[in-house]
């Protein structure tokens, strides 16, 4: 321990007696290990981003109902099936039990023109049905939602996103229970949702632009047939899936009277997705982290070895006055790793200032964050660099025979 001790108070009086040569040999320390705690941040910025979206979508346990050309085989009997309907809602709550939720909405074609007094916009109508606020987690800041009511007697009611009321009505105006026209057609808002600001743009930023009308409403003002634009089905556990998927194929097998026109589309694909794109953050940004480092690296071993260049007689003394081998590397080494971790601090230091600006420009789901887990590995690797180029200088000072270093000048 005393000898530890001793190399790194002998690696700390290398750095100041060589102030420019120490600042040149750690800036590569520095830049790796900031880089790899950045890295860390972003990484984790993006699952927290990922995870946001997942859960406000719906969640994992998600299953899409999605139509596909019936196959070739069934070409001539396609025709009898009627396509996704809100039968196969009803379908699927009856005989389905693993489902929790069920779902369906359809889309007004082309977008829809909403306008109040002079104020206009276009944007895309989505009529649902109550089960989609739950889904996707939407709630009302003033006003209700759309209910079981509204579907059964075609209310002509509208909820609209926080900024849909922003741009389509005056300042201090309240849109409740204002009439609104989309595409000529009366509406009454009677819900506003809250401001989802987590999100700042992309995916999230759409919830803040929403517009929902009952979906009976929708198919009987807006639409010429009976088919639904989205189904999506959400189960209790997630665990449950190879079994749900197997009694949801059955169920819309029958509504669709036999025609394999349905395609079910889990989170998987979404999830590998995202995989392989954390990994090639990973793989980039680990990489520029790495080059860092391995230069911060070779530039301690440099120093290391002018270092023992400069010190052969004071090596020498210290083996003759019965100094061991073991002691002479584990000095050398301690001045290296004290060379690497001072570096690594640094490093610490500056890549806090790296995440707190990445965190101004990043959208809030996505934005980088900072932990002292990342901090301590950003420390602990620089330390391992240090070793690492530490190892070959000690050796070769460890083994410097004792007479020919005294007689070195």
């Amino acid at each position: 321990m005393r000898v530890l001790w001793m190399g790194m108070i002998s690696g700390l009086g290398e750095v100041f007696a060589h102030k420019l040569r120490s600042f040149l040999t750690l800036f590569g320390i520095v830049l790796g290990a900031a880089a790899l705690v950045g890295m860390l941040g972003v990484v984790k910025g993006l699952l927290r981003g990922w995870e946001t979206m997942i859960y406000e979508t719906g969640g994992i346990e998600r299953i899409s109902v999605n139509s596909q050309p019936a196959p070739e085989v069934q070409r001539e009997i396609a025709p009898l099936s009627p396509g996704r309907t809100l039968n196969d809602v009803d379908a699927i709550k009856a005989a389905v039990p693993l489902a929790r939720r069920v779902t369906a909405e359809v889309n007004i074609t082309n977008g829809a023109r909403l306008y109040h007094q002079g104020r206009a916009m276009w944007l895309q109508v989505r009529g649902v049905l109550p089960a989609t606020f739950v889904m996707d987690r939407f709630e009302a800041a003033s006003g209700r939602l759309i209910g079981d009511l509204d579907l059964e007697y075609q209310t002509q009611v509208v909820v609209i996103g926080v900024r849909v009321a922003e741009r389509l009505f005056a300042r201090g105006l309240d849109p409740l229970g204002r009439v609104i026209t989309i595409n000529a057609q009366p509406f009454t808002v009677v819900g506003i949702l809250p401001d989802y600001s987590f999100g700042g743009s992309g995916s999230f930023n759409q919830k803040n632009m929403s517009v929902f009308i009952p979906l009976t409403t929708a198919q009987t003002l807006f639409r010429v047939d009976e088919n639904v634009d989205v189904l999506n089905v959400q189960l209790a556990d997630v665990a449950d899936m190879p079994v749900a998927l197997e009694q949801i194929s059955n169920v819309l097998l029958h509504t669709h009277r036999g025609v394999m026109d349905i395609r079910l589309d889990t989170r998987e694909d979404l999830l590998r997705s995202f995989e392989e794109t954390r990994k090639s953050y990973v793989y980039s940004l680990g990489g520029v982290a790495a080059i860092g480092l391995i230069v911060g690296g070779i530039g301690i071993m440099n120093v290391m070895l002018a270092s023992i260049s400069e010190r052969v007689r004071e090596i020498g003394v210290r083996r003759a006055l019965g100094a061991r081998r073991s002691d002479i590397l584990v000095q050398i080494l301690a001045e290296s790793l004290t060379l690497a971790v001072g570096g690594g601090i640094f490093g610490m230091i500056a890549s806090i200032g790296l995440i707190k600006i990445l965190q101004k420009v990043v959208v809030e789901s996505n934005r980088p964050e900072l932990s002292p887990a990342a901090l301590a590995i950003g420390v602990l690797f620089s330390g391992i660099v240090g070793v690492l180029a530490g190892l070959y200088p000690a050796i070769r000072a460890s083994r410097l025979p004792v007479v020919e270093a005294l007689r070195t000048d």
